[in-house]
């Protein structure tokens, strides 16, 4: 049977794995868009799916603090910790769509990394919504 600590350690180090691969996938292991676009101004900036990125990496890093918090943390706490998790999992997915910040309109190398920002995002959300309720789930108790 799987205890609350066992659960709390394993949540804590599978956050940490997820956030870590959040932090590298939108530049490293499915790199977004590089190319820069050209404003009616003739300034040159970089795609929308390129600030998605950014932003997936200050998620990343959030859901790695997060995580190590789970690992030293108890009761109520752990379970709030856990919760807050599930909501950084949903701001992953979210970011990508038209709600965040988005990716390119055409089909591009950004949709790839969208992909698996969903999937990550949610085992994530399904990792802090297990911790969250891990009191019912797991209990000592008879």
């Amino acid at each position: 049977m799987i205890t609350q600590t066992k659960g709390n350690k394993v949540a804590g180090i599978l956050g940490s794995i997820i956030g870590m691969f959040i932090i590298f996938t939108p530049f490293h292991l499915a790199p977004v868009c590089q190319k820069l676009i050209e404003l009616k101004s003739g300034n040159m900036t970089h795609m929308r799916c390129h600030y998605t990125g950014q932003a997936e990496i200050y998620f990343g890093i959030l859901i790695v603090i997060v995580s190590l918090m789970v690992l030293f943390s108890h009761g109520v706490a752990r379970r709030y910790l856990g919760f807050l998790l599930a909501v950084l999992g949903v701001m992953v997915i979210l970011m990508p769509t038209d709600w965040g910040i988005g990716v390119c309109m055409s089909p591009m190398e950004c949709h790839t990394t969208a992909k698996y920002l969903y999937g990550f995002g949610g085992v994530l959300t399904l990792v802090g919504l297990a911790l969250g309720l891990m009191k019912g789930l797991f209990s000592d108790k008879p």
